[in-house]
């Protein structure tokens, strides 16, 4: 049996200021929340069992879960209070394991494709890793050529290797992990100040339990502005798209996701712009960009831009008489 550990406790410090209110894993892209990206991810790969690790605005992401996939999975909830660490989530997971039984942990702001039919058929455990340019900021897998993890360290200042963990982690040694977390309270370690769960694979590395890298076609951790337009726009870029009707004025150039809710008139949307429900745009041009739900844009020109619900932007109109050879900036 493979039981999905899907840790969504942290408090999305990057995505401020969008997170003071709202759980990083909810905030939406291309039409549905982050989280339910993800699961809807892992329950066409058939994964029906899930625990789910809560902690900041724990109440609004247990919440909306029951209310979405109430019937449709099996879910727990664990609550992580102090946070200290993936370690230290991943721990509080213990009692819904048995000897025998497998760990797949997928991080509830990562977005990935993989293989899951040759993922789960493994005989070993694995670890999806990815190349990255700024190796530092990640955890780092040194790999041999069979695929073998032969190190594996947390934000190395020195990396041996430009091979990041992606947060995908299937754990067939699910009380030998356990064993290893504990070793890491027991002694104290801690990298950047928390439990790592980096720390605890090295561990079972130490300890000659075999772990396997598994590549993944491709990898967003979507914790900043930039990486949160990327995911947009590589979704949208998959999505069927919806109905549009014909708006008074206005150019859609896709791929979009508009509701029907929307209010669009004498404005641009597009490519790639997200809009929530019942959004109002007039005399505005939207690209490559966020919209949350029940906001009003007026007479203003964005782009790679994330706006909240709820709220109201306002530019200024402008009538211009201009002769020959004016350059003029707004």
């Amino acid at each position: 049996m493979i039981r999905v550990v899907v840790p969504v406790a942290g408090a999305g410090l990057h995505l401020r200021p969008h997170t003071y209110t709202q759980p990083k894993p909810l905030i939406p892209i291309a039409g549905k929340p982050l989280l339910a990206h993800i699961i809807d991810e892992l329950l066409m790969a058939g994964f029906k069992d899930f625990v789910f690790v809560l902690g900041y605005l724990s109440e609004k992401v247990r919440n909306y879960l029951l209310t979405t996939y109430d019937g449709r999975i099996t879910m727990d909830f664990v609550y992580q209070e102090p946070r200290l660490g993936l370690a230290h989530a991943i721990s509080l997971t213990r009692s819904y394991f048995q000897e025998g039984e497998t760990m797949l942990i997928l991080l509830g702001d990562t977005l990935l494709r993989t293989d899951w039919t040759t993922l789960v058929s493994s005989p070993w455990s694995r670890i999806g890793i990815a190349p990255v340019d700024h190796p530092s900021d990640f955890g780092i897998a040194e790999v041999a050529p069979d695929g073998r993890i032969l190190r594996l360290t947390e934000k190395p200042l020195i990396p041996k290797s430009n091979q990041a963990l992606v947060g995908l982690y299937l754990i067939h040694e699910t009380q030998a992990l356990f064993s290893a977390i504990d070793y890491l309270f027991e002694n104290h370690i801690t990298s950047h100040e928390e439990y790592q769960l980096t720390d605890a694979l090295q561990h079972l590395v130490e300890k000659h339990i075999p772990l396997y890298a598994t590549s993944v076609e491709y990898w967003l951790d979507c914790e900043r502005k930039e990486t949160l337009l990327e995911a947009n726009r590589i979704l949208l870029e998959r999505l069927t798209p919806l109905p549009t009707p014909d708006y008074p004025h206005t150019v859609i150039i896709p791929p979009v996701y508009i509701p029907l809710s929307c209010k669009l008139y004498r404005s641009i949307v597009g490519p790639y712009v997200s809009l929530g429900e019942a959004v109002e745009l007039q005399n505005t041009i939207v690209q490559d960009s966020i919209i949350g739900s029940h906001s009003r844009v007026q007479n203003m020109l964005l782009r790679e831009s994330v706006i909240g619900g709820d709220a109201s932007l306002t530019g200024h109109e402008s009538s211009l008489n201009l002769g020959e050879n004016t350059v003029i900036e707004l």
